[in-house]
C-alpha cells in the first residue's frame, strides 16, 4: 500500500476527504487487497468505539468516578484489545500522524491510547501495593480516609498537597482511600483533614489491606 493511500484511509472512513481524492482512493482499493484489510480495520475500530460508555459527570466526585471508570474500562479495553490483536498498540499511534484533532478517527487514537495506559497501569497495581507494604515503616503512616460523594479531584488534590501526602490505595467497597503521610506528621494531617467538609472520616491504620 502506497504512502499516500496510508494517509488518506482514516480521512476516507471518517468522511471528510473531497470528492477528487475519494474517487483515488476508491480506484486504490479495488486494486489493493492490503488496503480494503486496512480499511476494514479501521471501520471496525471507528465501530466499536462508537458503542455507548457511560458517561461520567464532571461533579460526581472522586470515589464514584472512579468505580464508574472501572466498570466501564474492562468492557472498552476488550473491545480495543480484540480489534488490535497483532497490530499492536505501535499501529494506533502511527494511525494518529495523518490525522487532525478534529478528526473523528484521531478521536478514536486518543481513546485506544488512554486504554492502553490505563490497562498497563492497572496490570502493575498489585505490584505497587507489595512494595507499599514492604516499604520501610519508620518512613511513613497511613491515614484510611472516606470522602464526601460531592468532593471533587482538584479540592482532593490541593488537600492531599497540604499534608504531604500521597493516595496510594483504594477505593474500597465503602470508598475508602488509603494516604500516605510522612511519619511524625500523621496527627497534624488527621486533624487538618477533620477539619475539611469533604472529608467524611479519617484515622491512622497500620496498613494497607489485603483486598479492596
Amino acid at each position: 500500500m502506497n504512502l499516500r493511500l496510508s494517509e488518506l484511509l482514516p480521512w476516507y472512513v471518517n468522511g471528510t476527504l473531497t470528492d477528487e481524492d475519494r474517487e483515488w482512493v476508491d480506484r486504490c482499493l479495488a486494486g489493493d487487497g492490503d488496503a480494503r484489510t486496512e480499511l476494514k480495520w479501521l471501520r471496525e475500530m471507528q465501530s466499536s468505539i462508537a458503542q455507548p460508555v457511560s458517561d461520567v459527570a464532571p461533579d460526581l466526585g472522586l470515589a464514584r468516578t472512579l468505580q464508574r471508570i472501572r466498570a466501564d474500562r474492562a468492557t472498552l479495553v476488550d473491545r480495543i484489545r480484540s480489534l488490535l490483536g497483532a497490530r499492536g498498540f505501535g499501529s494506533v499511534v502511527a494511525l494518529a500522524r495523518p490525522i487532525a484533532g478534529v478528526a473523528v478517527v484521531g478521536v478514536i487514537v486518543a481513546q485506544s491510547a488512554s486504554i492502553y495506559v490505563l490497562t498497563h497501569h492497572a496490570q502493575e497495581d498489585s505490584q505497587q501495593i507489595r512494595a507499599l507494604r514492604a516499604e520501610a515503616a519508620n518512613d511513613s503512616r497511613l491515614l484510611r480516609v472516606n470522602f464526601a460523594p460531592d468532593a471533587k479531584e482538584a479540592d482532593i488534590r490541593l488537600l492531599l498537597s497540604a499534608i504531604q501526602g500521597s493516595l496510594v490505595g483504594g477505593p474500597g467497597q465503602l470508598g475508602d482511600y488509603y494516604v500516605q503521610v510522612p511519619r511524625g506528621a500523621e496527627n497534624a494531617a488527621v486533624a487538618r483533614l477533620k477539619s475539611e467538609r469533604i472529608v467524611a472520616a479519617v484515622e491512622i491504620v497500620a496498613s494497607l489491606p489485603t483486598t479492596y
